[in-house]
């Protein structure tokens, strides 16, 4: 779950697609920060054999891209979104200090 994460995540100048065709999000995280918590797969009767993982990650997000980020949290992120999957939330962090103005950086959920 780490590693797909951080896969979508979108260092500043980078395209908001990268070169695998994985579409990013919008922002970037210091990894080593991130916090994972695997949650219980969910499966349903009416497509057998459906189990979609699942997974809560918290971090401090720095908007790289804000068009991309804005679409992503628009939209959500994955491919289960129909199944209330990949939602992010946002909050702006408790402690600006060190970021530059216009470089918005937030706690987030997904």
């Amino acid at each position: 779950m780490r590693t797909w994460f951080e896969d979508r995540l979108q260092p500043a100048g980078t395209p908001a697609t990268a070169l695998s065709g994985i579409p990013r999000l919008g922002a970037d995280a210091e990894r080593t920060t991130l916090a994972i918590r695997m949650l219980p797969p969910v499966s349903t009767d009416h497509h057998k054999g459906l189990k979609i993982t699942r997974a809560e990650i918290r971090g401090t997000l720095t908007v790289t891209d804000p068009a991309t980020f804005t679409k992503t949290i628009t939209t959500g992120l994955g491919r289960a979104r129909a199944y209330s999957c990949g939602l992010i939330l946002t909050r702006p962090t408790q402690e600006q200090s060190g970021v530059q103005a216009g470089t918005p950086r937030l706690d987030a959920s997904a």
